[in-house]
C-alpha cells in the first residue's frame, strides 16, 4: 500500500494542473481573508473577525480541492495511463484504496496550511493595527474545515471515477453544492412545508463549518458526520464501478 501510495504521490505533483489548482486553492481564501483584514475599518474588527473569514472562505478553499481529486483520476483515463496504473498493481481496490488515502491526506494537510498561513498572517497584520487576534473558540469550526478539505476531496475522486471525464466530474463537483442543491432545497421545502435544506448533503457539511452554528437541530459534528456518510456511499459506489468496468 505504501508503494501505492508513493506512486500516486509522484504522479499528483508532477501533473501542471494539478499544482497550478493547489496553488489556486491555495491564494484565493488566502487573498480573500488577509486583504479583507488589511483593509477593513479598526471599528469593524474583533476578535472573531479572522477566524470568521477564514472559515468563510472555506467553502471555496475545499471546492478547489476536490478538483484536485477529480483530476487524481480522470487525468488517467483521458490519457490512457489508468491502463499502466492496473497493469503495474492488478488489485484494483488496492489502486482505489491507495488514491483515496492519498486525497484524505492532501485535503486535510492543504486546507491545514490554508488556515496556518491564514492565522499566522493575518495576525500579523492584526498586530501591526493593534487590534484584537483571533479567538481559540473558533478553534471547532476550524478542524471542521480540515476534515471538510478531505472529504471533499475524496468525493472529487470518487465522482471523477464514476465520470471518467475532466469537465462532467468537475462540472458535477460545483454545480452540486452551489445549484442543486439550492433549487432541489428550496422546492421540497415548499412542497413539504419544512426547511429540508438541512438535509442537503454539502449544505450539512458546510454548515459545520460556520462560526456559529444555524439553528436547524444539528451540531457541528453530526453536521459533519451526515456529509461523511454520504462521501462514503458515492466512494463506495466509484469502487465498485471501476472492479466493473474495463479500463
Amino acid at each position: 500500500m505504501i508503494a501505492v501510495v508513493r506512486s500516486e504521490w509522484i504522479k499528483l505533483r508532477s501533473v501542471r494542473s494539478n499544482v497550478s489548482t493547489a496553488i489556486v486553492a491555495v491564494a484565493i481564501p488566502l487573498l480573500i481573508t488577509l486583504l479583507s483584514v488589511a483593509f477593513m475599518g479598526e471599528t469593524s474588527i474583533d476578535d472573531s473577525t479572522l477566524s470568521d473569514f477564514v472559515l468563510g472562505t472555506g467553502s471555496i478553499a475545499v471546492l478547489l480541492i476536490g478538483v484536485i481529486g477529480v483530476l487524481c483520476i480522470t487525468q488517467e483515463y483521458s490519457q490512457g495511463t489508468i491502463r499502466l496504473t492496473l497493469a503495474a498493481t492488478p488489485g484494483r481496490t488496492k489502486v482505489y484504496a491507495g488514491k483515496a488515502l492519498l486525497m484524505v491526506i492532501f485535503g486535510a494537510a492543504l486546507t491545514g496550511f490554508i488556515i496556518l498561513v491564514s492565522l499566522v498572517v493575518g495576525s500579523l497584520i492584526l498586530e501591526s493595527r493593534d487590534v484584537p487576534g483571533p479567538h481559540a473558540s473558533m478553534s471547532a469550526g476550524l478542524l471542521a474545515m480540515v476534515l471538510m478539505g478531505a472529504l471533499v476531496a475524496l468525493l472529487g475522486m470518487a465522482i471523477g471515477t464514476l465520470t471518467r471525464n475532466p469537465p462532467s466530474a468537475i462540472t458535477t463537483l460545483v454545480l452540486w453544492p452551489l445549484l442543486v442543491e439550492g433549487i432541489v432545497g428550496g422546492l421540497l421545502s415548499i412542497a413539504v412545508d419544512d426547511d429540508v435544506r438541512r438535509w442537503m448533503p454539502f449544505q450539512s457539511g458546510f454548515n459545520s463549518m460556520f462560526p456559529e452554528l444555524p439553528d436547524n437541530g444539528f451540531t457541528r459534528w453530526e453536521s459533519l458526520g451526515y456529509f461523511a456518510a454520504w462521501v462514503l456511499v458515492v466512494t463506495v459506489l466509484a469502487e465498485r464501478r471501476l472492479k466493473r468496468r474495463d479500463a
